[in-house]
């Protein structure tokens, strides 16, 4: 059985294709249980304890005696949890906080005595390369450098035609930075002196700062909150460089007390935010990079990235994931390419965004048919604009959910898909109904019924629509066929003809 036909059968037992990563950082440790199509595992079981191992690294260089306790308790149970679910792979990293304290070595000892756990201490480059290659498994195509800033350090990643070529390690955590009391001009002054130090960072106006690690990531939470933003999903958020340097300077001009007040702000993040911003600023002030892209991908997708095949690397993120979805929740798996096939030339008229969009949205087409029809539509959007999907930007991933939408309700009527439609310009949303329109009427003329498709045609003309179908199935045409096809030429402005091809 080839990998992707064994990823997606159901006969695998889920235990037999779940990895379980434990990160001992330098704020939390936690435990992600990763399940699913190895190209795009998803994480089934998530939970971290803030522990703090590196909030005393700055001043005393150790590892605090009541965050190794809370963190031994935590890994105690992440050891109980993953020997109770059967997982037999289960890989622990530990990263700059137990790499760089002087009693480090005595804590993996600990570990390793007390929870049964092999842990592997990463040395920064590869905490940097793992993070590199996280925000390649979820972004493809990312051009530019990748920091990651954890608690007790930062990871700076060159990245260019989708290969990892610098690579920086500095100690400039947040947990640790906020712990060491400096004067805010002191602190600058420190992270400026590193920052400086990496000779290969460099402007890159035409390119994007990928940014990874919790710190970063609220501050793009508290940007979605305080604008109102319709998707609240981190991956794929990107700002423009005045727009991430405007959110900065609100952050740096806030005190404590508005700080802990403010909502989107998460309390447990509130005593390092500023630090975390601070850090943010002077590396783009550094690199002035065009975009500024937040990846939901990090370390732990990294290491489970670097131990695949080439061949597997590169197997498209967004396909893997939605050939898994029609595969677990669609009648006929395989039938979105032969839609896709059927639809390709009236797409490409229609100027979608990339017949890669028309593709997914074919995928995905069916996967609500088991839901009452009264709410089909609305089932199949909520599950596409909010899954957990990779190398798709949230415009894109628009785009996607309303096509199925319209391809259940044949109209974008109803309140579901509201705030999908305030991410897309006027023709976006008008690609996205006509490839919606030209599903609908795929799955009303094939009954989604593989073999029908390939045997019919579907002709564009400068002002008319025609669909070909052989004698033989003639029957299968109707007063829905025939509508539809009529509300698909009219949404291009053209005239619709059905011709019955007779045999010689």
């Amino acid at each position: 059985m080839e990998d992707r036909d064994r990823d997606l059968d159901p006969a695998v037992k889920q235990s037999d294709r779940s990895t379980a990563v434990i990160d001992i950082g330098s704020n939390s440790v936690r435990l992600v249980v990763f399940d699913g199509p190895k190209r795009v595992p998803l994480p089934k079981f998530n939970e971290k304890v803030l522990c703090g191992l590196g909030q005393d690294l700055g001043t005393t260089g150790l590892l605090g005696q009541g965050a190794m306790d809370d963190a031994i308790t935590a890994l105690r149970r992440y050891s109980a949890l993953v020997n109770q679910m059967g997982i037999e792979r289960v890989m622990v990293a530990a990263t700059a906080a137990v790499r760089e304290a002087q009693n480090g070595s005595e804590f993996v000892s600990e570990i390793e005595q007390e929870c049964d756990l092999n842990v592997q201490v990463l040395s920064g480059k590869q905490e940097a390369r793992y993070a590199g290659l996280g925000v390649l498994s979820g972004i493809p195509h990312a051009n530019g450098i990748v920091g990651d800033l954890g608690g007790g350090s930062l990871e700076l990643v060159g990245l260019s035609d989708s290969h990892i070529s610098e690579t920086a390690t500095l100690p400039l955590g947040a947990l640790r930075l906020s712990n060491m009391h400096m004067s805010e001009k002191r602190l600058r002054k420190e992270i400026t002196k590193k920052i400086t130090a990496v000779d290969w960072l460099e402007p890159i106006p035409t390119k994007n700062f990928y940014v990874v690690g919790g710190g970063w990531r609220s501050l793009a939470k508290y940007h979605i909150a305080k604008t109102g933003y319709p998707l609240n999903i981190v991956h794929n958020y990107r700002l423009s460089l005045p727009d991430i340097l405007d959110l900065l300077d609100e952050v740096l001009a806030m005190d404590d007390d508005m700080m802990v007040s403010t909502p989107g702000i998460a309390k447990s993040r509130a005593g390092t935010l500023k630090t975390s911003a601070l850090i943010m600023q002077i590396i783009l002030n550094k690199i002035t990079p065009k975009h500024v892209i937040f990846s939901g991908n990090g370390l732990r997708e990294g290491m489970l990235f670097s131990e695949l095949k080439k061949s597997v690397r590169k197997r498209d993120p967004l396909m893997e994931a939605c050939r898994d979805m029609a595969a677990r929740e669609g009648r006929f798996a395989e039938h979105g390419e032969e839609i896709y096939e059927w639809i390709k030339d009236l797409v490409e008229h229609a100027d979608v965004k990339g017949n890669y969009l028309a593709l997914a949205a074919a995928t995905l087409s069916d996967i609500a048919w088991w839901v009452s029809p009264d709410y089909r539509a609305a089932q199949a959007f909520r599950r596409i604009f909010r899954a957990p999907f990779n190398g798709i930007g949230h415009r894109g991933r628009a785009i996607v959910a309303l096509a199925v939408y319209a391809r259940y309700r044949g109209n974008f009527s109803g309140s579901a898909p509201d705030n999908s439609l305030a991410l897309l310009s006027e023709s976006e949303a008008k690609d996205a109904l006509t490839l919606g329109l030209a599903l609908r009427l795929s799955h009303t003329l094939s009954g989604g019924t593989m073999g029908i498709l390939s045997r019919t045609n579907l002709r564009v003309l400068p002002t008319e629509l025609i669909l070909e179908v052989p004698e033989d199935l003639s029957n299968l045409l109707g007063v829905h066929v025939s509508s539809r096809l009529r509300i698909l030429a009219d949404a291009f402005g053209k005239t619709s003809r059905i011709d019955v091809i007779t045999g010689e």
